[in-house]
């Protein structure tokens, strides 16, 4: 019987290569993690490049929201505002007072916000919301993986008779603890792995 024990890898222990579908000629390509330019020095994005095509995407696509606490400058209450997705940064944001209704054009607080990925029912990743080229639906549910490596890690746990947690204080925390039901029933065992077999030739 074979036997496997959770690593307490998460979905980020995977992320160091995505292997997606180019959105400009459907081959199979890859996203990259990369350092961001921060002051911090510790963030990461992810940058697509096709070898087929060359189109490439250095930086995720974001968009803008603005919100905050404002005083009305007519009758001095205050209230919360929240505006709708912008594609560029704003620079001044028009409010409406909810107790006075008076109009005023503020600077507001900016912060970004991730573009919203397409609702087609495919599974994305979430830096460029390109689809994964590793998935495949199963009775109306989406078996799917990020590159080799997590295809490998998968197989061993499908494969195993003997599923062993690893109880290290990381709770549901781990890729493992979170797989669908679906992947982890008997019955199911045989497709999965004559799937995963597939996508690592």
């Amino acid at each position: 019987m074979e036997r496997f024990q959770d690593e307490n890898k998460w979905l980020g222990s995977f992320y160091n290569e995505i292997i997606v579908k180019c959105p400009k000629c459907e081959s199979k390509a890859a996203l990259k993690e990369v350092a961001r330019d921060c002051k911090c020095g510790n963030c990461t994005t992810m940058t697509f490049e096709c070898k087929v095509c060359f189109y490439k995407i250095d930086e995720p696509v974001y968009q803008f929201r603005a919100f905050g606490k404002h005083y009305c400058g007519y009758c001095f209450e205050k209230f919360e505002y929240e505006s709708q997705i912008f594609k560029e940064r704003p620079e001044t944001h028009q409010v409406k007072c909810p107790h006075c209704s008076f109009h005023e054009e503020i600077k507001p607080t900016v912060y970004e916000v991730r573009d919203e990925p397409k609702s087609d029912g495919l599974i994305r990743e979430c830096w460029h919301h390109l689809p994964l080229w590793f998935q495949k639906e199963i009775k109306g549910k989406v078996f799917w993986a990020y590159n080799q490596e997590h295809i490998v890690y998968l197989e061993r746990y499908i494969k195993a008779g003997l599923r062993e947690r690893n109880n290290n204080g990381s709770g549901n925390g781990t890729m493992i603890s979170r797989l669908p039901k679906f992947i982890k029933e008997a019955k199911n065992r045989a497709k999965l792995l004559k799937i995963l077999e597939k996508w690592k030739e």
